[in-house]
């Protein structure tokens, strides 16, 4: 979800605002009353969860709502399986404000108990495991203010810009009770559901899946939606007007012959009006959006129903399991949206800690569609997120303990969002493979599809298909503080660069040091500009870079692969002498390339020096070592792209000149 913090005006917000309407994306409650609000939910369920003896396998919410009234009544009918050894009490949420009329279990009218916002059942005979019920309570009343993510779990509004008022949902994070009686457990994922909704005439209604049928009751109308995909209790919607449909159609790559319908549910004041048609472009470019993201992701995970929209009056974006609610249409916003059908629907995360699998990947989303669609604002858009991440020395993407329950934590703009979608990109730098790293995405989506997965779970399957060790990566990005800050100086001479990088960080106290593989673009005359990896593995690095051609100068991370600051990068002359000086004047002259290398390197000796030349890899194991002659050829085909110490030492053994060898 983004939820974008904007001043109304014709559409709801002002573009006036771009900047911030870009990476202001907290899904942040209200604050004031709001607060004791959130805090009373957020302690339900813990206090009921050791109740919750049973798997949801279906829900049937079957409601009377109006566009002019958040006012509910109606039944919502569940159909689960007990998994313990036995269960005696049926326990389950729903907002005090609603009275409860009835409740049957398994079809007899049953007597009930509520403390507060609990509602418990006892079956006359205790269930045993595997067995299967159904119960079914009907209710009705004034959902309350507050408490979700963005404003209240259900809400109704006008509309100003476009004089309509207007009734929907917002269940996120654990506020799905305030309108309908449910079990609010991230991993027991509903396996399929239907949400009826009778209304006036004039109204429609949109919500989850497949819209089977519209039934006329009376002087009303009955909008019955209905999903086969397994769904999170928050993911379920609804929202109604006076809605216009305006259809678009998707043809993915690997789904020949067929399209994906992408349902739109607009005011009716809004759809014909001249007013509209910036945001009706914008709209119009989501089919080639879900394209982008089903070749990267793998396909659309609901292809078999729909992706839509529905307009609601809020200022921002929920991805509501294939029909997003959201406030405009804004092209990265509505990127940022779809690319939650994937991360956050398909695969959710497991508890609210691991808000990273749903918030951190839908944010790198927006990085993904600006660098290959929208190219011309990618640098802008890297450069907005890593610079919310850096106005501030400390913050990290972990969420732990109590801070899982407060919107404010979860939801953070800077963290969560912003530093949680740059720290998948510099992954992706440190794979160094893009073809690995998106068939890592994919695989890890056809894995825990249908399913929940936290953190550790990504973690784990990266590690298992790459064979790299991301621990150190987790360490310094994920649960650490902070950012790297690189002073950069270089030396250039004909055919050579010297570059000198000290890396400090803004919170030392948590990482000290920022271990990363670095990129730099050296500028040459007559030459394109080179570009060079190297690693970056303590405070001071030096690096000796041959290359054809007189360098000019350097630029530090030109693609922005991670985090950081830099200063300089400055001429310094006095680096001329760095790793020469100490090597004696014959060891001085010897000539190394190509560096980086694909695996072949030679040493021009052509002074002749007599010694020995070795080569270790990073742990200070030896590899390969030869005797000193006018030319020396290394291999390291048979090696891992990685890097390599290169050390010559004269006849007493003593070291002469050493240099960091780059194999990629």
């Amino acid at each position: 979800m983004k939820k974008l913090l904007l001043s109304i005006a014709l559409f709801g917000v002002s573009f006036a605002n771009a900047q911030q309407h870009l990476c202001s994306k907290a899904k942040q409650a209200s604050m004031g009353s709001h607060m004791a609000h959130q805090a009373k939910t957020s302690a339900l369920n813990p206090q009921i969860s050791h109740e919750l003896k049973y798997d949801v396998k279906f829900v049937h919410l079957m409601l009377n709502l109006e566009r002019t009234t958040k006012f509910v009544s109606g039944g919502v009918k569940t159909v689960a399986t007990v998994t313990a050894a036995a269960m005696d009490t049926f326990a389950c949420s729903l907002h005090e404000n609603h009275t409860i009329d009835s409740i049957r279990f398994n079809g007899t009218l049953m007597s009930f108990t509520r403390t507060d916002s609990t509602v418990k059942v006892a079956p006359a005979v205790p269930l045993t495991n595997a067995q299967s019920f159904t119960v079914t309570i009907y209710y009705k009343g004034t959902p309350p203010v507050g408490g979700s993510a963005i404003g209240s779990g259900f809400s109704n509004a006008n509309s100003f810009s476009w004089s309509l008022p207007v009734t929907w949902s917002l269940s996120e994070a654990i506020v799905a009770y305030h309108w309908w009686p449910c079990k609010q457990i991230l991993t027991d994922k509903i396996d399929s559901s239907w949400v009826f909704v009778t209304t006036d005439s004039t109204n429609k209604v949109g919500s989850n899946g497949l819209l089977k049928n519209v039934v006329v009751v009376g002087n009303k109308k009955r909008y019955e939606w209905k999903s086969r995909y397994a769904i999170d209790y928050y993911l379920i919607s609804v929202a109604l007007t006076k809605y216009k449909e305006y259809n678009l159609y998707a043809h993915p790559l690997y789904l020949p012959g067929d399209s994906i319908l992408i349902q739109n549910y607009i005011y009716e004041t809004a759809l014909n009006a001249t007013s509209f048609n910036n945001q009706k472009l914008i709209l119009n470019k989501m089919p080639q959006v879900l394209e982008f993201e089903s070749k990267i992701f793998g396909m659309y995970p609901f292809y078999k129903e729909k992706y839509g929209h529905c307009m609601a009056p809020f200022g921002g974006g929920m991805e509501h399991q294939t029909m997003t609610s959201l406030g405009f249409f804004d092209y990265y916003v509505d990127a940022h949206e779809l690319g939650h059908q994937w991360w956050g629907d398909n695969v959710t995360c497991k508890s609210w800690g691991d808000i990273w699998i749903n918030e951190g990947f839908a944010s790198y989303t927006e990085h993904l569609v600006a660098q290959y669609l929208d190219n011309s604002n990618f640098a802008s858009n890297l450069n907005s997120a890593h610079n919310s991440v850096m106005s501030s020395p400390a913050g990290k993407v972990f969420v732990t303990g109590q801070d899982t329950m407060d919107s404010n934590v979860i939801f953070d703009s800077r963290l969560t969002y912003d530093k949680g979608g740059a720290i998948i990109r510099t992954l992706q730098f440190v794979t160094n493979n893009d073809s690995t790293w998106f068939n890592v995405l994919r695989g890890f989506q056809n894995t825990y599809k249908n399913s929940t997965a936290s953190v550790i779970d990504f973690k784990n399957y990266y590690q298992t298909f790459t064979g790299n060790n991301a621990t150190q990566f987790f360490n310094q990005w994920y649960y650490g503080e902070g950012y790297p800050t690189f002073n950069v100086k270089y030396f250039a001479s004909p055919g050579s660069m010297i570059i000198q990088s000290t890396q400090t960080t803004s919170f030392p106290s948590s990482i000290p040091l920022y271990i990363t593989p670095m990129e730099y673009k050296i500028t040459r005359t007559a030459m394109p500009d080179t570009v060079v990896r190297v690693m970056h593995s303590n405070t001071i690095e030096t690096y000796t870079i041959n290359m054809l051609g007189n360098p000019t100068g350097v630029v530090c991370d030109p693609n922005n692969w991670v985090i950081n600051k830099v200063i300089g990068p400055a001429s310094d002359p006095s680096l001329g002498g760095v790793g020469i000086e100490e090597n004696g004047n014959l060891f001085s002259l010897v000539k190394i390339g190509p560096n980086p290398t694909k695996g072949i390197f030679t040493i021009n000796n052509e002074q002749d020096a007599d010694g020995k030349a070795e080569v270790f890899d990073m742990s200070g194991k030896k590899l390969l070592d030869k005797k000193l002659s006018k030319q020396i050829i290394f291999d390291l085909s048979n090696y891992s792209n990685s890097i390599y110490i290169l050390k010559i030492s004269d006849l007493n053994g003593t070291e002469k000149y050493s240099q960091k060898i780059i194999k990629e």
